[in-house]
């Protein structure tokens, strides 16, 4: 299966457009390139066009013949170029006209990707087709894998790190070599020391990983990102500490993930909590009001910083352009974790809801959590105007390691490009899958897939915030169900191999990545079908476990750094009424932190524990029924 660059012509004269389809053809021979398979597809009309472009999911370049001459509407061609645009950002349009038109035509549109003579195209195709290819190249190119499999590939003698020299010490073990006959040569002989300068510096992007990262913030219409091996929580933190000191007001959705959390705590900042907003039957909790988040900026125009995340774990998203915009009225930065939702961009269905889109300044992604890349690779993307670029690298310095892994480096090279050529074929497809699943769904009688309508109903600012939902993240309510949980998924993992991503008391959620396929969605229907129907040996339990109505609220008596690092002591929960909280203390599910440090700590927030720890749910932070707060203080 080879690359394919299928090219859309689109010529309104059908003895034109039958020219133009037929001398490009001939002309592709000419360029010898058994590594990609080249084809073309006519087009008369812009409308069905269009709809090439959103069904077709192969096509890399759209030629366009415009004619000047044709009155009918000013800006039609313009117009096309915005609708093909808003549905494929990432796809080249190129611009054929009459040559003295040239200059007006390229005034009409920033999105054509280059200007040809019409009559030059058709008696000489070469031009044209070369360039595309050229584009095409480009488009594909893996700057870092591309030199990195060079080099393996010459076989080198290590003298270096890592001490197992190309895995010879594993090969030559009679105890461990079972080790590297597991994972097969390639995984010890691209093991490699930061001492192959060719290769470049993660640290100081230079070199073909310089090269690979400017590649992604292409890909990713970014000024600047930033690969990082140790995962999207050190992502956070790195962002975090760059942009705040010691006492900086940042307005902080409580929902965050604990990364985020932890970097507020090391950067020594003060922290102001946005509101959770929680729906106990199902467990699950919505990003804060607009409301609220325009509250906090107006009580707080001195804040320097804005976080939130872009897409919850159960896949409830913000309309970000509105918040990043009253952000930015008042000078304060915005910084989105869309860990979960890397390919937002890629889609006309995610794109709205795009942190990139939206204009934030900051934003992290999760390269291998949705999209293609090896665990704890990840993106920092970029486009603050403001950024210190050297105050960045010595805080990413503080965290990176200075002997990253190569073939993490070598995944996010590789994502983003899979995302540049293909991310719209596979999103396309997925949706497709799910939309599917959900109307046999439909005909279940106790097990239901959560859609928007049903986030409407639960959430009152749903429809008032223009919120949205990614159907990627399917969130399956069971409540009606006769079974425990704990049996639930006992069976899907016996019946599917189903490992569910994420459960509370009454939901389960399956994650749809790029990796998704059909037939996984067929085998999940099929289980859930069973469920439904009763055909299981499962015992039944009446029992109905239900979060508490309400979270109590966050009141810090303190910056949360002095009481993270303060002295500190372990007390029963019952116990720690009035006093502050030393740590993080997260129940899980849903998530989301109940105490912070330096929070005052109540009696609503020891009955919410103490109602949680006897459902037998998992208190993070919480250490043999103990909590930690500071040593001898009690809040007044």
């Amino acid at each position: 299966m080879l690359p394919l660059l299928r090219i859309l012509i689109i010529e309104q004269d059908p003895a034109t457009l039958q020219g133009l389809s037929t001398n490009l053809s001939k002309t592709i021979p000419n360029f010898e390139r058994d590594d990609i398979h080249i084809d073309i597809i006519e087009c008369l009309e812009l409308k069905h066009a269009l709809e090439c472009v959103e069904e077709d999911g192969d096509i890399q370049a759209v030629v366009l013949s415009w004619d000047m001459h044709n009155k009918v509407g000013e800006r039609m061609y313009s117009r096309f170029i915005e609708d093909l645009k808003a549905i494929r950002l990432e796809l080249p349009v190129y611009v054929i006209g009459d040559d003295t038109k040239g200059l007006e035509i390229v005034n009409e549109s920033e999105e054509i990707e280059s200007f040809f003579f019409k009559d030059e195209v058709i008696s000489d195709p070469e031009a044209i087709l070369g360039y595309m290819i050229n584009d095409f190249d480009d488009r594909s190119e893996t700057p870092f894998w591309t030199a990195y499999r060079r080099y393996v590939g010459e076989a080198n003698d290590s003298w270096h790190t890592p001490g197992h020299s190309g895995g010879s010490s594993f090969r030559n073990s009679p105890y461990i070599k079972d080790f590297y006959q597991f994972y097969g040569r390639n995984v010890f002989v691209g093991d490699l020391s930061v001492s192959v300068d060719s290769l470049g510096s993660l640290s100081d992007s230079t070199n073909t990983i310089g090269r690979a990262q400017e590649s992604a913030a292409a890909t990713f219409e970014v000024k600047h990102t930033y690969f990082v091996t140790n995962g999207s929580s050190t992502s956070n933190k790195i962002i975090l500490q760059t942009l705040l000191r010691k006492g900086d007001k940042v307005i902080v959705d409580r929902n965050c993930h604990k990364s985020v959390h932890y970097g507020i705590l090391q950067s020594a900042s003060y922290s102001i909590y946005l509101a959770s907003i929680l729906n106990p039957k199902y467990g699950i909790f919505a990003p804060p009001s607009l409301a609220d988040i325009k509250l906090a900026i107006e009580n707080n125009t001195d804040a320097k910083l804005l976080v939130l995340t872009g897409c919850t774990y159960d896949g409830l998203l913000s309309d970000l352009k509105q918040v990043v915009d009253y952000a930015h009225q008042y000078g304060i930065k915005v910084f989105i974790d869309e860990a979960w939702f890397a390919y937002s961009l890629f889609h006309p269905s995610f794109r709205h809801y795009s942190a990139i889109h939206a204009g934030a300044d900051y934003i992290t992604h999760s390269a291998h959590k949705v999209v293609s890349a090896f665990s704890q690779a990840s993106y920092i993307h970029i486009n603050d105007p403001d950024f210190d670029a050297d105050f960045f690298r010595e805080i990413y310095s503080i965290y990176a390691s200075t002997s990253p892994k190569y073939q993490l480096i070598a995944s996010l090279d590789v994502c983003q490009k899979q995302l540049e050529m293909e991310g719209y074929k596979l999103l396309n497809a997925l949706l497709n899958h799910v939309e599917e699943f959900k109307q046999q769904m439909a005909s279940l009688k106790q097990i239901k897939v959560l859609a928007k309508q049903d986030f409407m109903e639960i959430f009152p600012h749903f429809s008032g915030d223009n919120m949205g939902h990614d159907p990627l993240k399917i969130l399956i309510d069971i409540s009606e169900l006769p079974y425990s949980l704990k049996d639930i998924h006992k069976y899907l993992l016996d019946e599917i191999g189903l490992e569910i991503e994420k459960y509370t008391h009454s939901t389960i959620l399956v994650l749809l990545t790029l990796g998704g396929t059909r037939s996984k969605i067929i085998r999940l229907y099929n289980a859930l079908k069973k469920l439904d129907s009763g055909k299981v040996k499962l015992s039944k339990s009446t029992r109905r476990a239900r979060l508490p109505e309400n979270l109590p609220a966050i009141d810090l008596a303190c910056i949360p750094s002095d009481a993270f690092y303060g002295d500190r002591e372990s007390v029963p929960i019952s116990k720690s009424n009035n006093r502050i909280c030393a740590g993080l203390v997260t129940p899980y599910p849903p998530g989301i932190p109940l105490l912070v440090p330096g929070q005052h700590i109540t009696n609503d927030h020891i009955e919410y524990l103490q109602e949680l720890a006897s459902q037998g749910l998992t208190i993070q932070g919480s250490f043999d029924g103990e909590i930690y707060v500071l040593k001898g203080k009690v809040k007044k």
